[in-house]
């Protein structure tokens, strides 16, 4: 009886004993196949990243390719005596892509006034668009929609890069800016000291030549024409070795016999328009200093008048000096101020776009104008500007234009 007892409980023990091991390699089992999944799961997502690492450095490769950028201004203008009004002037995004290393392309698409319909006043426009071939610092090569380049605003209009609300009248009126052509060209830095821009671009629309705007209505938006092609080219000097001074000459020559989407004025007039300006900027320390003169000249402006009736000026001519200071102090500089600035200026101009009119034409005093604009600047950042001015008007007719006060902020993003 004894013996069967202890074989009973022997038996029970190795049941227990089998039972447990069996149970562990049941759970060694789960554990192992849980494992193995998991490290399966791994694997494939250890995959997966590579793959999306490598499709992510193609995504970084290609956007690095991409240029984007823009700029804007809101004004609000006041005139003594006149109209007032708030005015989103203009909203403008840029961008760029860089097809390689060498072949670049560049755009500006502008939006004027807020809002675009017949006689709203308001554009949506193309002002550049053009791809960049670069070879070398001496020589490269610009073809599509350039800026004519002449004077200082036309290339460099942002409104972080000019004192004042609007832009200066010279740069409206006789230098109409932003001049946008249609064409290409070659530029370059050949020397430290000197750059050059040329190019063989579409002409003007000389039956929109009148005057009060000079030939600023003959810039063409749409199809520029090319029955009358135009030259334009610069020179920039940069005379004194490590100071902020550059001169600049710039010139313009062509025909004016073109029409919107080509072909001939109605009738056909056989005039040239031609240009020539000379530019500064002088940086001294805190003091900065810019100046433009610009005389144009139309070859035949008695035939323009005869045949368009828009009393075009055989000349226009303006110019302008300007002169701002850096006043604030160091010490203000600091937190939220910390790239502020407030810049004082003050700017003279004169310009007039019948500074000599062909014979059966009345000169208007009110084309001769002269304006001294008195104001500040106020970068809170490089890229974001507060701005106003106060603008005494005055022209050779017998009651002067109305006074402006005017209220504005700018800014670039890139």
């Amino acid at each position: 009886m004894k013996v069967q007892v202890m074989k009973r409980y022997r038996l029970v023990v190795l049941c227990t004993v089998f039972t447990a091991v069996a149970c562990v390699y049941a759970e060694d089992s789960d554990r192992l196949l849980a494992l193995e999944k998991q490290m399966a799961a791994a694997h494939a997502e250890i995959v997966v990243l590579k793959g999306e690492k490598n499709d992510l450095s193609r995504v970084e490769e290609k956007e690095s390719k991409f240029h984007l950028g823009g700029y804007g201004e809101i004004h609000a203008n006041f005139e003594e005596n006149g109209n007032s009004v708030f005015d989103i002037h203009r909203l403008v995004m840029y961008v760029g892509y860089d097809f390689s290393e060498w072949i670049r392309l560049s755009s500006e698409l502008e939006l004027e006034h807020a809002y675009v319909t017949d006689g709203s006043g308001g554009e949506i426009s193309i002002e550049q668009l053009y791809v960049d071939f670069l070879f070398a610092d001496s020589v490269n090569a610009r073809v599509g929609r350039i800026l004519a380049p002449m004077g200082i605003i036309n290339q460099n209009h942002e409104p972080t890069l000019f004192l004042g609300v609007e832009r200066p009248g010279v740069d409206k009126y006789i230098i109409p800016s932003t001049w946008s052509l249609d064409g290409g060209g070659i530029f370059g830095s050949p020397l430290s000291w000197l750059s050059y821009q040329a190019y063989a671009v579409a002409g003007l629309e000389g039956s929109e030549f009148d005057g009060s705007n000079g030939v600023r209505k003959g810039r063409n938006k749409e199809r520029q024409g090319l029955n009358d092609p135009a030259v334009t080219g610069r020179l920039d000097f940069f005379p004194v070795e490590n100071q902020d001074l550059r001169i600049g000459l710039s010139g313009y020559y062509g025909g004016t016999d073109n029409a919107n989407k080509g072909g001939a004025g109605t009738p056909s007039v056989e005039n040239t328009f031609s240009m020539y300006s000379a530019d500064f900027e002088y940086d001294l320390s805190r003091v900065r200093f810019r100046g433009v003169v610009a005389q144009g000249f139309n070859s035949d402006a008695e035939a323009l008048n005869a045949a368009y009736g828009n009393a075009a000026g055989e000349e226009i001519f303006g110019w302008y000096l300007e002169g701002g200071v850096s006043v604030m102090p160091e010490s203000w500089k600091a937190g939220k101020l910390k790239e502020a600035d407030l810049i004082p200026f003050v700017r003279y101009e004169e310009y007039d776009t019948q500074h000599k009119v062909p014979t059966g034409t009345v000169k208007d005093g009110k084309n001769d104008r002269t304006v001294i604009t008195v104001g500040i600047n106020m970068p809170l950042t490089q890229t974001f500007v507060l701005k106003a001015d106060y603008q005494f008007r005055y022209s050779e007719a017998a009651t002067d234009p109305n006074n402006m006060f005017n209220l504005g902020m700018g800014w670039v993003f890139q």
